[in-house]
């Protein structure tokens, strides 16, 4: 494979940030609205299920803003140009929810780079602390971010529930296509998608990966057709192919762009709205048990299209992000929280019994004093003393019997 051969293609870092109506509109303020043409509308009603569309397109429960760009950043180490050509954010509008979730992606221009050059350009610009030069000023990524682009909206600060998912690192979405030898795709699509640097599986040296975790690693790839094929990892989703993208052909372009891309994000939204409600489950888990429910009622789908191409992405996407995984650990402490709750309720329940069983025997000597007349004994002083010993000692027991029981359970 020739280095020099220059590629095509799309490359979009995206990052999460929690946020209030009200902080938001200084940034919605300066951006468009997402808006489908009628054979957008056309295309997707034939396509996907409607529940997804809904999500996702029709700026109901998500609101897309975009804004293009003219930025011209320099990665301070490269010494490398790259433009910054647009913005895209998504609102997820969850009324449940009190923090809400934003996801922004930025696309940068990767026309005429040749492989290794792509390489090392999504390897500095998937870190937050990277340097760069912007009319002629040093940031880090995430400040320059944060004060030219997101109205000075601090995404990276600690105490985001967001943040605590992503870490500092941006998630990758990569879409490439060139002249290349198909059955080195495979090296190409985990170089890429672990932002190694070109070769590192070829050179077989310390920093190689072994057989086995290349292997592994490469075990959640869709190739449903000889022109292309995909990788979807935790941090990033990449697309090797030839003759698969071209910017110049709306299909292609719009497909990998817009279509298949939503698709990503929609998954980036699930998995990232799992691990916050893991993150604080033992804070509230009552108000989170409701959450988990509404959220995993309103987007989670086994199928979201009619065609067989984008259900394959969805799973592939899903699978790399581990969100099954993560569904079946929120449910199974969900069911550990359910029993501890209906212990609590049985305990409660029995000391409500408790007191009810002890008011009745308070009662014990009005019913034993009728019995004393009935007897005729006449000594009320040394009955009383003798009923009331008694009954002393019974509900002394009787409680620290019951109250033993409730604690044992």
């Amino acid at each position: 494979m020739d280095k020099q051969t220059t590629i095509e293609g799309l490359y979009k870092t995206i990052g999460f940030f929690n946020y209030d109506s009200s902080e938001i509109q200084n940034i919605k303020d300066k951006m468009e609205r997402y808006t489908l043409d009628d054979n957008d509308k056309k295309f997707l009603n034939n396509s996907y299920h409607s529940e997804y569309i809904n999500i996702m397109f029709e700026n109901s429960t998500v609101e897309r803003l975009y804004r293009e760009l003219d930025y011209e950043l320099k990665i301070e180490k490269l010494n490398i140009s790259i433009k910054l050509d647009k913005l895209e954010i998504f609102l997820f509008n969850e009324d449940f929810k009190k923090e809400k979730l934003g996801i922004f992606s930025l696309s940068y221009n990767i026309e005429n780079r040749n492989i290794e050059n792509l390489s090392d350009i999504s390897n500095a610009l998937n870190r937050y602390d990277t340097s760069i030069i912007y009319k002629k000023k040093t940031y880090k990524l995430k400040e320059f971010i944060s004060e030219n682009i997101l109205n000075n909206k601090r995404f990276y600060e600690e105490n985001s529930p967001s943040e605590q998912y992503l870490g500092s690192r941006f998630k990758n979405y990569i879409v490439i296509d060139f002249d290349h030898d198909q059955a080195k795709r495979d090296d190409l699509l985990y170089e890429i998608g672990t932002c190694s640097k070109i070769g590192t599986i070829k050179h077989n040296d310390l920093n190689s990966p072994t057989i086995a975790y290349k292997n592994k690693m490469l075990e959640n790839t869709i190739a449903c057709f000889n022109n292309y094929t995909g990788l979807a990892l935790l941090d990033s989703f990449t697309v090797v192919g030839s003759n698969n993208y071209k910017k110049q052909d709306i299909y292609s372009h719009k497909g990998w762009d817009d279509i298949y891309y939503s698709i990503y994000i929609f998954n980036l939204y699930m998995k990232c709205t799992l691990q916050m409600l893991s993150n604080d489950f033992s804070k509230n888990p009552m108000n989170k048990r409701k959450e988990f429910q509404k959220f995993y009622n309103n987007c989670f789908y086994n199928k979201i299209a009619f065609n067989f191409l984008p259900n394959e992405l969805h799973h592939c996407m899903g699978k790399g992000l581990e969100i099954q995984d993560d569904i079946n650990f929120i449910s199974n402490r969900l069911d550990t929280l359910a029993t501890q709750i209906n212990e609590n309720q049985q305990k409660q329940q029995e000391l409500l019994l408790l007191v009810i069983s002890v008011i009745a025997l308070i009662e014990i000597p009005l019913l034993l004093d009728s019995f004393r007349e009935m007897l005729g004994i006449e000594n009320i002083i040394l009955y009383n003393i003798c009923v009331y010993v008694l009954l002393f000692t019974t509900i002394s027991s009787f409680i620290l019997i019951k109250i033993k029981h409730i604690k044992n359970k």
